[in-house]
């Protein structure tokens, strides 16, 4: 029996992240999803140990590029640990913008903007966009009170927030929360 476990059933988290999910419009349509996430205190205290240079629990302008550089470039090689299905199709993520690492208290804040751009064009459109990461090093809580911004008033739009069955990981069977963002014309 021992031959058919997988894996990675003993696999778990070393990073745990909370984050949330803001869905930025422009006039033209969805512009992207601005994100931010706060680290467990472990990995903070490691990843400040090493870039908050004069531990002043404030992260300078050379500290700052010195962490994206070192930290946050690397994971363009994990989409950002971002998954995004625009109308049920994956959406290819090419870069993330506007990266301003933060500390609050004690732990490591990210925010960055990943654009997403969805023009309006008089259809319904269905965007999902979830955190996660499917080696389980890094565990995602997002918040369920996602927000929208800048929505023009020619457009409704409903986010809610559930399971995302398409997305149910061969290896270990789960499926992750998301996002689930519907908008289109009034």
């Amino acid at each position: 029996m021992t031959l058919f476990v997988p894996n990675q059933a003993i696999a778990h988290p070393h990073v745990f992240v909370d984050s949330s999910l803001t869905f930025e419009f422009d006039s033209l349509g969805l512009k992207g999803v601005r994100q931010k996430w706060w680290f467990d205190e472990m990995f903070a205290s490691m990843i400040l140990g090493e870039f908050d240079a004069d531990h002043n629990n404030k992260l300078s302008k050379e500290e700052a590029k010195a962490l994206k550089e070192g930290a946050f470039v690397n994971l363009k090689n994990f989409n950002y640990f971002t998954t995004i299905l625009v109308d049920g199709q994956p959406y290819t993520i090419t870069e993330a913008t506007e990266f301003i690492p933060s500390i609050e208290g004690h732990t490591l804040v990210y925010n960055f903007f990943i654009p997403c751009n969805v023009k309006e064009n008089d259809k319904k459109h269905t965007i999902v966009a979830t955190n996660r990461d499917e080696t389980l090093y890094t565990a995602f809580q997002i918040d369920p009170k996602n927000k929208i911004k800048n929505l023009p008033e020619t457009l409704d739009a409903q986010l809610d927030f559930d399971i995302v069955e398409e997305l149910t990981s061969p290896i270990t069977q789960m499926a992750p929360e998301a996002a689930f963002l519907t908008f289109g014309p009034k």
